[in-house]
Formats: structure tokens, C-alpha cells, sequence
């Protein structure tokens, strides 16, 4: 039996990113059917099938899946229409690889995370794309934070955010919430207090704020969130101090002068150890150094092997619930629940 895969929303992000992956992992898996694409738009869901080799394309959710009955959804929509689309494919029962955010706020996350939970109390397949938690060199210096997490060692993250000209309303939850994220991911721990601040410019947009967090996480290691949203260049950095030990981050993004990315680590006011993010990756290909094929095909495997993928909603309640309380431009948070549920005013 073909493994099925159906995709939901062939916009930019499915270009750039899924669909080379679904190529790859076809290419890597010949009892693969990249079964259909599903598109409002059907000349886009056309071009899509064409580039990428699926054999069918719809306008309609409910028409694709009761034709197809695929073994996965990706679903790769923008941000206002997660949620609504997210909760009826689960409702149908298919498992779901879902874009970020997984809802715009708390509540729709909370959403998502109920449809996904069967009868029987176990959960369907799912996962949410933050593809920074899936990029070879954010992997590789997670590991090594942790190492030095676990031997107390480790005191502060940094994490920069930098982009140009984004005046858009999506700022938080589309692109800021990746930096809450893979703080999270880095970390190893959920946020316990968190301060905000905001610097508006008006003169830009209405929406339009440098955003600042610090704070400290649930283990006590502290942290700093910059989001600068109309700089002059398009970067994220991490640094990362500690016990005599530094680790220096640039993220492979895709528009970044960075790319492919690379991390330095430094003792004693000596550098250690370099990493190239293409040499991590083991490709130059940008959907692979960006994560975007690692996070499609373990979530692929897990599902045919009958294993529960990790990176599911529930671990991304706290993500959206922060970003929420950015763009309601709250100044304190303070996590309270176990699932990283807090209280923001």
C-alpha cells in the first residue's frame, strides 16, 4: 500500500520550503503517492503538482480528503486559517503536520489540541512546523546546551530577531513567534516570568513596535528576546553564556547573509569549535539547512512506524500564549500551569 500524503495551501511557504521536501522524501521513498494539493486558487495547486509531482489538485478540503482518504495532511495556510482548517481535518481523523502558529491565540491553540485527542484518550498524529526546532545546527547546538544545562552551567540565552520592512499585522504571530519558540527549544524549559517592552513607530504603521522580553525560564536559566521588525538587515542570532563557556548562533534563515548558518563555541576567551551549518546539514540545499526536510520526513516515518511524533500542539501552547500576549502589548507574563498555560496582563 502507497503511503498518501495530501497537502492543504500552495502558497509561498509550500514552495520554498514543503515542496522540495516532499519531492526529496518521495525520491527517498519510491512507495510514496504524493497523492494531491488542494488550493483555492487552482491554477496555483496546479503549478504546485506540476513542480512537485502531485498527481491531483482540489479547491476543497472535504471534497480531496473523502476522494483521497490520504495517511497524512500537511496543512501550510496562513495564520488566520489554521486553526478553523487544522481542527476539521483532525475531526476527520487524519494526521496533521500543521504550519505555524498553531492559532492565533491560547484559545485556538487549546482548540486544535482538543480535536486532536481520539475517543479513546489517545491523540492523533500531529505536529507543528516551527522549522527552527527541526534545523540540523539549531539540533546540534541545543545538544550541546543541554550538556552544559544539565552540569549547571549554563546562565543566560540572547536571541535577535532582525528583519526589513515588515510593517505587516502578522509580525508576532507569523514571525516574533519563531524567536519564542526555539528560546523554548534551546532552553530545554518553559518560560516561568517574562517582563515585555515596546518601542512603537507610528511613523511606519500603525502596528509597528521593536519588541523586548526578558525574563527567566522554569529551570532558572535567564533570557533576552529582541524583535526588530524594519531594520536594515535580515538575521537571527542566538548567543548563549555561561560557567566560562560561550556559544555564538547564526541561524541559517533563508534571506540572511548568514546562511548557511554556523555556530561558534568559545572557552576561556578561545574558540573551540566551529560548526558550518551546510556541513551539519549535510546539504546546501536550503529546505534541508532550514529543517523543513527533517521535520516532514521524521514526521512521515513516525507515522508509518506506528510511533507518536514528538513536536505536537500540546508543546506549543506556551509559544502561542506568549505571542498572544505580545500582540496584546501585555508587559508581564507569568507561567503558572503545567502545560506552560500563564497569566499575562
Amino acid at each position: 500500500m502507497a503511503f498518501k500524503i495530501c497537502i492543504v495551501g500552495c502558497g509561498s511557504i509550500a514552495w520554498r520550503g514543503h515542496g522540495p521536501a516532499y519531492r526529496r522524501y518521495a525520491e527517498k521513498h519510491p512507495d510514496t503517492e504524493l497523492a494531491a494539493c488542494i488550493d483555492t486558487d487552482p491554477d496555483k495547486a496546479a503549478a504546485f503538482a506540476r513542480e512537485f509531482g502531485f498527481a491531483r489538485t482540489y479547491t476543497q478540503v472535504d471534497e480531496a480528503l473523502e476522494n483521497e482518504r490520504p495517511d497524512v495532511v500537511c496543512l501550510l495556510v496562513p495564520a488566520p486559517h489554521i486553526a478553523s482548517l487544522a481542527i476539521y481535518i483532525l475531526k476527520q481523523g487524519y494526521p496533521l503536520l500543521l504550519e505555524k502558529p498553531p492559532g492565533v491565540s491560547k484559545e485556538e491553540a487549546l482548540r486544535i489540541a482538543a480535536a486532536a485527542q481520539r475517543p479513546d484518550g489517545s491523540e492523533l498524529p500531529n505536529r507543528v512546523a516551527f522549522n527552527r526546532r527541526y534545523m540540523p545546527l539549531v539540533i546540534q547546538a541545543r545538544n550541546q546546551l543541554e550538556e552544559w544545562s544539565a552540569a549547571g552551567r549554563l546562565h543566560h540565552i540572547a536571541y535577535d530577531i532582525s528583519r526589513v520592512g515588515r510593517t505587516d499585522d502578522e509580525d508576532v504571530s507569523v514571525t516574533a513567534i519563531h524567536g519564542i519558540d526555539a528560546l523554548r527549544e534551546l532552553a530545554g524549559a518553559d518560560y516561568k516570568d517574562i517582563r515585555l517592552h515596546y518601542r512603537k513607530l507610528p511613523h511606519l504603521g500603525a502596528g509597528v513596535t521593536n519588541v523586548a522580553l526578558e525574563g527567566e525560564f522554569q529551570s532558572g536559566i535567564t533570557f533576552r528576546l529582541n524583535y526588530y521588525p524594519v531594520a536594515g538587515a535580515v538575521y537571527e542570532r542566538v548567543e548563549a553564556t555561561g560557567e566560562g563557556i560561550s556559544l555564538r548562533l547564526k541561524l541559517p534563515f533563508w534571506t540572511s547573509h548568514d546562511s548557511p548558518g554556523g555556530a561558534q563555541l568559545w572557552k576561556s576567551n578561545q574558540r573551540t569549535t566551529y560548526w558550518n551549518g551546510a556541513a551539519v546539514a549535510g546539504s546546501e540545499d536550503p529546505y534541508v539547512i532550514n529543517g523543513f526536510y527533517d521535520e516532514n520526513a521524521e514526521f512521515f516515518n513516525d507515522i508509518r512506524a506506528g510511533r507518536q511524533p514528538s513536536g505536537g500542539i500540546a508543546s506549543a501552547i506556551q509559544s502561542v500564549e506568549v505571542a498572544e500576549a505580545v500582540s496584546r502589548r501585555s508587559t508581564h507574563y507569568v507561567g503558572t500551569s503545567e502545560d506552560g498555560g500563564g497569566e499575562k496582563r
